[in-house]
């Protein structure tokens, strides 16, 4: 369990009590960041409003952000990309790309797992 200053307050949580507590939850429009929990994209205040239950106007974006990135949650910054008429098509583009972040923190706690398992089987 890994604990966190917000808001001027201590929040000791688990990735998995976030993705539980996300879990069937509404997302809410997405303005300026974003996070993905539980491959649903989130603002970072609705999720760590949901998790702490702190008032989201008692602490900043940065953050819940340095919360769930902390805890392992791809986060970006969102810009709207728009077509040739104007449409906004950056909501598939940034699916994408915070799958293929949290696929890059899966691929690097996976590495470092392995690494502590061949330093325990050399050390027994």
């Amino acid at each position: 369990m890994a604990r966190f200053i917000i808001g001027g307050r201590e929040l000791a949580i688990t990735a998995a009590e976030v993705v539980s507590s996300m879990d069937g939850v509404e997302p809410e429009p997405i303005h300026q960041h974003v996070v993905e929990v539980g491959g649903v994209a989130f603002p970072p205040k609705q999720v760590m409003e949901e998790i702490s239950g702190f008032d989201r106007r008692s602490y900043t974006t940065m953050e819940a952000l340095r919360v769930l990135t902390k805890l392992g949650f791809p986060a970006s910054r969102v810009e709207a990309e728009r077509d040739g008429d104007g449409k906004d098509i950056s909501g598939l583009e940034r699916r994408l790309a915070l799958v293929e972040a949290g696929l890059a923190v899966t691929q690097e706690a996976v590495a470092r797992l392995q690494d502590r398992i061949k330093q325990l089987e050399a050390a027994a």
